[in-house]
């Protein structure tokens, strides 16, 4: 079996595409050995992944396997980042090309030092971006939490710019549907899955991508990313959900 088949088959991974970039970035490791290429056969040898931290929070993560499943790029683009906390979403956005990033959280003192300084972040803290006029940009970032993502869809549905969502049920099921926080019933994350496609559909997007969000959010709960633009898409709303 091919490497990148088996992290998929063995749940290391999500997707072939992203044990391609771990491959790639020499993250994955064969009987101890850095693994040359994906498709390396593989028997019963022994196998490996070293994470190491690339960006300021596990958001930047979620991203970057996100703009990989959905085959985006960031390069050259203005970039809104909401729900921006310790930056992830804004490092992982710089990181891809983006040339500016307008960043805004509720929280204050939250971005990493180390973005803190970067001139091409334009930094709103203390700010809830209901409040807020958005700027020019080419693509929106939402990760929030606390509220639901449809409340800021609906409050951005009016820009132009290309939207990248995260989806979290913990967030979007009331308080009597989790459990210490969590959402582990499948049909339960169906069920909001098709509740925040139908609402963005109401808001004239188009869904052009759904995939499971890597890593998993805070107490294993599994979020997703979704991918929203002005574009149309024919596609039924229950075929999305497949491989949910």
């Amino acid at each position: 079996m091919r490497l990148d088949r088996y992290l998929v088959e063995k749940g290391m991974v999500e997707t072939r595409s992203q044990a391609t970039d771990l491959i790639r970035r020499g993250l994955v490791f064969v009987d101890g050995d850095q693994a040359a290429k994906a498709g390396l056969m593989i028997t019963c040898q022994k196998i490996e992944i070293r994470h190491e931290r690339r960006f300021v929070g596990r958001g930047g993560e979620k991203l970057m396997h996100a703009l990989l499943d959905f085959s985006l790029s960031l390069d050259g683009k203005i970039v809104i980042d909401i729900g921006s906390s310790t930056g992830g979403f804004t490092d992982c956005a710089l990181q891809s090309g983006a040339v500016r990033v307008h960043a805004y959280d509720v929280g204050k003192d939250q971005m990493a030092e180390s973005l803190r300084g970067d001139v091409r972040i334009d930094l709103h803290e203390s700010t809830n971006i209901l409040d807020v006029d958005l700027p020019d940009a080419d693509v929106i970032l939402i990760d929030v939490s606390f509220v639901s993502v449809i409340k800021v869809l609906r409050h951005v549905k009016d820009h132009p710019g290309e939207v990248i969502a995260l989806i979290k049920p913990q967030f979007e099921a009331g308080p009597g549907r989790r459990k210490e926080g969590i959402v582990k019933d499948v049909r339960q994350h169906k069920a909001i899955l098709m509740k925040v496609l139908r609402e963005a559909q109401v808001l004239g997007y188009g869904i052009q991508g759904l995939a499971k969000a890597t890593p998993k959010g805070s107490g294993g709960n599994q979020e997703y990313m979704v991918y929203l633009s002005k574009q149309t898409n024919e596609k039924p709303l229950e075929s999305w959900l497949g491989d949910m």
